[in-house]
């Protein structure tokens, strides 16, 4: 597929396939963050309530030497883990990160335990080349994730990984207990601003290259409203 049909498809892919299951509440962006420029290059972010469930937000870039596309689900009303892809395009090299965080705060639960083995099998079904990872602190947070590297001519493989893992993600869901106790969902959104502050303050590959440009503290707002939603779903006041 050519870049922009590729962008487009993974898009229709991370939307539809929640459509299916939930309804989609489009939030609207600040204008500080709208029109959000990197090192000269455009981003477009959407973010979108997934009814009952969390966060879904949307990042993208489409320049004539780059692509890319960031989709990230934070899960708030039931204790399942965080999912977030990351997909970048450079002429024929095409580039997939798919990652699971375990903001839970019950990493005991069978459902979860069961789930977590079932995603890891699928990223291990990945079979494109890996590409380097360095020891970094969010490693205990991560239980498993593919950082591969492939070309156009790989683009199915990459869909279909990217595809399945949402499908997962969704059963995962659908057998989880509503956290219907206040002092829960307090507890689970201190996990998750627990998972964000650390990764603003330690820091990540993109992390510091929006620290470098709009300063920690804007990027630690843009994470907090739209990226992870935590201040969305805050379940005190």
């Amino acid at each position: 597929m050519k870049s922009d049909e590729f962008l487009k498809c993974v898009k229709n892919i991370g939307i539809n396939s929640l459509k299916g299951k939930y309804v989609l509440m489009e939030r609207p962006i600040q204008q500080k963050f709208k029109n959000l420029k990197i090192n000269g290059l455009g981003f477009d972010i959407q973010q979108y309530e997934i009814i009952g469930v969390g966060n879904l937000s949307m990042m993208s870039c489409n320049s004539p030497f780059f692509q890319m596309l960031t989709y990230i689900i934070t899960p708030y009303y039931k204790d399942i883990p965080l999912f977030s892809s990351d997909f970048i395009l450079k002429g024929d090299k095409h580039d997939v990160i798919n990652e699971i965080y375990s903001t839970v705060y019950n990493k005991d639960d069978e459902i979860y335990k069961e789930y977590i083995e079932k995603i890891k099998d699928n990223m291990n079904s990945c079979k494109l080349t890996d590409n380097e990872n360095k020891s970094s602190w969010y490693d205990e947070w991560r239980p498993t994730f593919v950082n591969k590297t492939g070309s156009e001519a790989d683009d199915e493989i990459i869909v279909n990984l990217f595809k399945r893992n949402i499908e997962l993600l969704i059963e995962l869901e659908q057998k989880s207990k509503f956290i219907d106790n206040v002092d829960t969902r307090v507890e689970k959104h201190k996990v998750i601003t627990q998972y964000v502050n650390n990764l603003v303050e330690k820091g990540g590959i993109s992390t510091d290259m929006f620290k470098a440009v709009i300063g920690a503290d804007e990027t630690k707002k843009l994470f907090n409203t739209i990226l992870f939603g935590n201040d969305c779903f805050k379940p005190f006041y």
